[in-house]
């Protein structure tokens, strides 16, 4: 039951729990599917050198691209909750020190707003504030360069396997 004379800022501060919550959540998800998607990986790559099959190979040669796909799709979420985070925080006073900062300057690094700028930021500003970062932007980033690089090295593996060495396709 709730007290109807209860405090804004109590409100506040269940929504912000929620909030962080949830971003602790889509960030372990994206932690469990990358360990996994990984392991998947290594252990395609391993069958198909064991039992020198280089259609193995080409399958795992997809799965860096798929794990950059689930990357993209979790930080697309985990973008506007950093911004909830931080407007919240704001409307809770919270200036020094803020989780909501933090989660904004790995959300905002590309454009080049530093983590001391996102805090002096005035409560207007905040508001107009774009969390949202383009795919394009994002993918300037080491990680996906990292896994586009693997996705290219896994297929000349693929085609050294079926062309100089000589596997059999399945």
């Amino acid at each position: 039951m709730v007290a109807r004379d209860a405090p804004d800022n109590e409100s506040l501060r269940l929504e912000l729990q929620q909030a962080i919550l949830t971003v602790r959540q889509w960030s372990s998800l994206l932690i469990q599917m990358a360990g996994f998607i990984t392991t998947a990986d290594v252990v395609l790559i391993s069958y198909g050198f064991a039992q020198k099959l280089a259609g193995v190979l080409l399958l795992a040669s997809a799965l860096p691209i798929i794990l950059l796909r689930v990357l993209l799709r979790i930080i697309s979420i985990l973008s506007p909750l950093a911004g909830l985070v931080l407007r919240i925080e704001r409307r809770l006073l919270i200036r020094e020190d803020s989780l909501g900062a933090t989660f904004a300057y790995a959300s905002l690094q590309p454009s080049g707003i530093t983590s001391g700028d996102i805090e002096k930021l005035d409560d207007d500003k905040v508001h107009e504030l774009n969390l949202s970062i383009s795919t394009w932007q994002w993918l300037r980033r080491p990680i996906p360069r990292i896994l586009c690089v693997a996705t290219a090295t896994q297929l000349g593996l693929f085609v050294l396997a079926l062309t100089v060495f000589h596997y059999r396709f399945m």
